[in-house]
């Protein structure tokens, strides 16, 4: 399993008990299953974050973004996300909170989507994959249980 999958199941795991379950909720949506909910007016646009929840009692869902460090302290990221959410993006369903792991899975890290935008908004790269340095400032915790927690009390 990939790492950035791994992230996502790990903190929809703890997540889980205060997510409204009458709500939508999506998880590492692949880019076809996003294009039929475009195609269906379930979605503004396909490029969706790995997270897509409500916690109950919200009446906003919170949208996460999932990546996992490489070797060098970097993310990936997809043309298609970059474009959709800088600055001026266009794009539908910009994330709320990024969240990261570090290449040995026992760091975990969580950035408002603002903290984000300098990075993206900098990247002049027009591959389709690229690759960047994530800001500085960011919270760092040892468990994904600690995770977690700062999201839900930061939703």
């Amino acid at each position: 399993m990939k790492q950035e999958q791994r992230l996502v199941a790990e903190v929809y795991r703890y997540l889980a008990p205060f997510i409204d379950t009458s709500r939508d909720i999506y998880l590492s949506l692949d880019g076809q299953a996003a294009l039929v909910g475009v195609g269906q007016g379930r979605f503004i646009d396909g490029t969706i974050p790995d997270l897509w929840f409500t916690v109950v009692g919200r009446t906003n869902p919170t949208l996460i973004e999932a990546k996992a460090f490489d070797a060098k302290g970097r993310v990936l990221l997809m043309q298609s996300q970059l474009q959709a959410w800088r600055t001026a993006g266009r794009g539908g369903h910009k994330p709320s909170y990024w969240i990261a792991a570090s290449n040995g899975f026992n760091a975990f890290f969580l950035w408002k989507h603002s903290d984000f935008l300098p990075t993206l908004d900098k990247s002049t790269n027009r591959q389709d994959t690229v690759t960047l340095t994530p800001p500085a400032s960011r919270q760092e915790f040892q468990s994904i249980s600690q995770l977690a927690l700062a999201i839900l009390c930061s939703v």
